[in-house]
């Protein structure tokens, strides 16, 4: 039977396998080896796993790989990463060595604020330069689909300004990835004696605008077609926590997001 590829002479292929159901408890242990295995590919999907011997004697391809006795296994999705920022809070591992938690070093202006500070005057190409980097280091160390957020611009002009970097990393590099619109990350300076200012900026200026985005200025046809309503996933994102965001204000960001159909994620 042709396919499009052949992967074989594994030392082990892993192959996760579950059924089709969420594996839990003891069961995250069983990886699913097979011993000198080999995969068939079509189309994309997995076709067939099994020993090199069996994979080989029903399937031919042109395009056939010997893995020389390496490891298969499938590549990582990393489903919670915050890459797009400029800066670096080395010193606070000191404090947190010392016993600081982190919503005492948030509340101090450190923590997300720091960041936020010099991802604000970073230009674009330097975020996308310093993310594409990070990227390459993941991609070495076995990740192939990434979730990307934003949050470290905490303003309209800042939060847009990651947008459209994620935007250029996911047309530029190979590993996939999803957006997460996190301007609810933590209260901005600007507004700490009114954050509820600031969850109605999010709520009446922010979303609204970004739904507009998604729909006319994200043009990629192979990552994400134009019907929002069943489009792949893109998220929108809260930090619901003391010194961030209530639950009142959560509820009231995710209803918003939902109403312009997007996916929905909270940091709880």
């Amino acid at each position: 039977m042709k396919v499009d590829l052949i992967i074989h002479n594994a030392r082990q292929l892993v192959t996760c396998a579950s059924n089709g159901k969420a594996k839990k408890g003891n069961q995250m242990q069983e990886l699913g080896i097979i011993k000198n295995g080999a995969v068939a590919v079509e189309n994309g999907l997995v076709k067939a796993v099994g020993t090199s011997e069996e994979v080989l004697a029903t399937y031919e391809a042109e395009n056939v790989i010997d893995a020389q006795q390496k490891v298969v296994m499938p590549a990582f999705v990393d489903p919670h990463t915050h890459i797009i920022y400029a800066g670096n809070r080395l010193n606070e591992f000191e404090l947190k060595i010392k016993g600081a938690d982190y919503l005492e070093i948030l509340a101090n202006g450190g923590g997300i604020l720091s960041t936020v500070k010099h991802t604000r005057q970073a230009t674009k190409q330097e975020l996308v330069s310093q993310t594409l980097k990070r990227l390459d280091k993941m991609l070495a160390h076995g990740t192939a689909t990434a979730e990307i957020k934003t949050g470290y611009g905490l303003d309209e002009a800042t939060e847009f300004k990651m947008m459209d970097v994620w935007e250029e990393l996911d047309s530029q590099h190979p590993i996939y990835t999803v957006p997460t619109f996190l301007a609810a990350h933590a209260v901005p300076p600007e507004f700490k004696n009114n954050p509820g200012e600031y969850v109605d900026l999010i709520c009446q200026k922010m979303l609204p605008d970004l739904f507009k985005w998604r729909r006319y200025g994200y043009i990629d046809e192979d990552r994400m077609d134009f019907d929002y309503k069943s489009s792949k996933p893109f998220f929108v994102d809260v930090f619901c926590e003391k010194n961030a965001f209530s639950l009142e204000q959560t509820r009231q960001i995710l209803e918003t997001a939902k109403e312009n159909y997007f996916a929905l994620k909270a940091h709880v």
